[in-house]
């Protein structure tokens, strides 16, 4: 009878190990992710910690310290997405204008201006600013 009871805890021991190794490797700590999508990360948790506030989950202090926190994490992701990646590739060469489309003498190809909100370069093809998430349409 004891041999079975013995057996029962070494396989319940075994058995717990396992699932919580398992559970563990599937955990994502966010390291992987880009600095783009770490923010909208945090901003989509701010907006659940708000509607948990507002219906009464949270206590006020909780709510504080959470969101401070979270929007420590989207400030910093917000800034490292501006700075992009810490060695960005050379920009490839421009072929010369083809003959007969030389552009005006004088006048620099005109550039987008930056973000009016982080100063970010920009295309000029975003709606939106790809580093701090603002409505670039005008008028917004």
């Amino acid at each position: 009878m004891t041999g079975f009871i013995l057996f029962g805890v070494i396989l319940a021991v075994l058995l717990a190990t396992i699932i919580w190794a398992a559970i563990r490797s599937g955990e994502d700590t966010g390291a992987s992710l880009g600095a783009a999508e770490r923010r909208d990360a945090a901003i989509e948790a701010l907006r659940d910690l708000e509607l948990e506030y507002r219906t009464g989950k949270l206590q006020e202090e909780e709510y504080q310290a959470t969101r401070a926190r979270l929007e420590r994490t989207a400030i910093d992701a917000r800034d490292a997405a501006a700075r992009g990646p810490a060695k960005a590739p050379a920009p490839e060469p421009r072929e010369a204008p083809a003959a007969g489309k030389a552009s005006a003498p004088g006048k620099a190809p005109a550039t987008p201006p930056p973000c009016p909100e982080c100063a970010a370069s920009l295309t000029g093809e975003e709606a939106f600013c790809p580093a701090c998430g603002i409505d670039l349409a005008p008028g917004a």
